[in-house]
């Protein structure tokens, strides 16, 4: 894993958030649709687009979080505890670099934990096959 794919994370997580609240207004829309009674007969255009798209939301919606979970699961299989930690702050929890190295504490700075990461990052992909 490196730091790009870790970063992802932040815009993974907003995009779900942004279909989660696509899927709301077409929800909305359907339940809006269905009742109006006009005693017209009514076209099933309408709420098969809608039903299309909630499909292909959901869909990819799932593969956004299937994506979260295997980064998340990454930094839980971490075995430094400080490395861990760092990954927590600041991708999941998605902190400043100032702020992981107040959380962490023990007179860390924000540069040197920074250091530390990418040091892992270039040690584990080196020992990658």
């Amino acid at each position: 894993m490196t730091n790009k794919q870790l970063s992802r994370l932040r815009d993974l997580k907003k995009e779900i958030k942004m279909y989660q609240e696509r899927l709301a207004e077409l929800q909305s829309l359907s339940e809006v649709k269905s009742c109006v009674l006009t005693g017209m007969p009514v076209s099933k255009s309408v709420s098969d687009k809608i039903g299309y798209s909630v499909i292909k939301i959901i869909n990819t919606k799932n593969t956004l979080t299937k994506l979260c979970e295997e980064i998340t699961e990454y930094i839980e299989n971490v075995d430094d505890p400080i490395i861990r930690m760092i990954l927590t702050y600041r991708y999941i929890n998605n902190f400043s670099w100032e702020k992981t190295a107040f959380k962490i504490g023990g007179g860390n700075r924000a540069s040197g934990l920074k250091k530390r990461l990418y040091r892992y990052f270039r040690k584990e992909n080196k020992t990658r096959p």
